[in-house]
């Protein structure tokens, strides 16, 4: 491999890394993160992907894999086990600096500076593939990678870390009893309330306060995870469809735009940008 490509395909992958990192840094403006700390979260983003990295790699090497396991390991699995690695990253950094924790709209931060760091890892290994392969549509790959999966990584965990930053501002329990936030149990993915999404639907993405004298912190957390869970499993179907011959990815411009607006727009609400008191 010649030595031009890792430090091209490493230049590619930082350069919207960066801008993205300075987007959503800017946002926060009113009381913004200490950047060591910022910088600490892309780093464990970054840590956490190599393992998916390097699970992908090996599922490509093994033959006469169904396209029904492939589908499942690329749809949902990966979908669902990337979610909760980012999060768990961010909220890693979090509990090691609990003083910087100190308005909702945090979690977004913290959620999506993990997030960058995690797509920084996988466009520098899809930049190599490409750099090697000896393609000429650079510009392509280049344009989806960092316009189209790095916003979906980012918006996919910062709704997580919206609704975590929501859960971990409440008053039911410790704030940073972290074994209860992930804990998660069975009996959760079967209670009505987590279902139907209500406290998701009518509190937090509005930037609503719950009015109905509080709520299970764990059934929210969770409630977070599933929706970017979703979104990232229809993520993942609108890139590897056909319909009619033609590829789905275009349905994904207006759904990431409004996706960016929604959660720029989140900066501004009051909840979120009130400096909280950790009770």
């Amino acid at each position: 491999m010649d030595l031009s490509t890792p430090i091209i395909a490493t230049l590619l992958a930082l350069l919207p890394a960066l801008g993205w990192m300075v987007f959503y840094y800017r946002k926060d403006y009113r009381d913004p993160e200490p950047m060591s700390v910022l910088f600490r979260t892309f780093l464990a983003g970054c840590v956490v992907a190599i393992p998916f990295l390097v699970l992908k790699i090996f599922l490509s090497h093994i033959p006469n894999l169904g396209m029904a396991f492939k589908g499942f390991t690329a749809v949902l699995l990966f979908a669902a086990l990337e979610e909760m690695a980012k999060l768990v990253a961010s909220i890693f950094v979090v509990t090691r600096h609990r003083l910087d924790f100190n308005q909702v709209i945090d979690g977004v931060v913290y959620a999506v500076t993990a997030a960058i760091g995690f797509a920084f890892v996988e466009n520098l290994y899809y930049f190599i593939q490409f750099l090697n392969s000896g393609s000429e549509d650079l510009l392509t790959v280049f344009v989806f990678r960092s316009f189209g999966t790095m916003v979906a990584h980012t918006l996919f965990s910062g709704i997580a870390g919206l609704i975590w930053a929501y859960a971990y501002f409440s008053k039911q329990i410790s704030p940073f009893s972290q074994k209860h936030l992930l804990a998660f149990e069975l009996k959760d993915f079967l209670n009505r309330e987590m279902l139907s999404l209500h406290i998701l639907r009518k509190n937090v993405l509005r930037g609503k306060p719950s009015q109905r004298g509080g709520h299970e912190k764990k059934t929210l957390v969770l409630e977070g995870m599933v929706a970017a869970i979703l979104l990232h499993a229809l993520f993942n179907v609108s890139t590897a469809l056909k319909l009619f011959g033609q590829n789905l990815t275009f349905l994904l411009v207006p759904a990431l735009m409004a996706g960016l607006f929604w959660i720029s727009y989140m900066f501004t609400k009051k909840m979120n940008i009130q400096i909280l008191k950790v009770v």
